[in-house]
């Protein structure tokens, strides 16, 4: 990673979400969404509405985990991490 690089992590629940017809939210479907709001929105926002999507998909209730977990590197707050 470089700094300004963002890394998503996921649980399955989040492409494992089927609407009404059994279809599944998809890694696509997930992907198409944080890219297409990651590079004009803060990455609190993008995942607000990734989150919203999948809720939106599964028609507002999930049966399985959806965790999301985040990370940014922000420039000039750089840490080392091995002596």
């Amino acid at each position: 990673m470089e700094p300004g690089d963002r890394l998503l992590l996921h649980t399955d629940g989040i492409v494992d979400a089927r609407d009404a017809e059994g279809r599944r939210f998809g890694r696509e479907r997930a992907d198409f969404v944080v890219r297409h709001h990651s590079g004009r929105q803060t990455l609190h926002e993008t995942l607000r509405r990734l989150m919203h999507a999948v809720l939106d998909h599964h028609c507002g209730r999930l049966d399985d985990d959806a965790a999301v977990l985040p990370a940014e590197w922000r420039a000039g707050h750089q840490h080392r991490l091995v002596p």
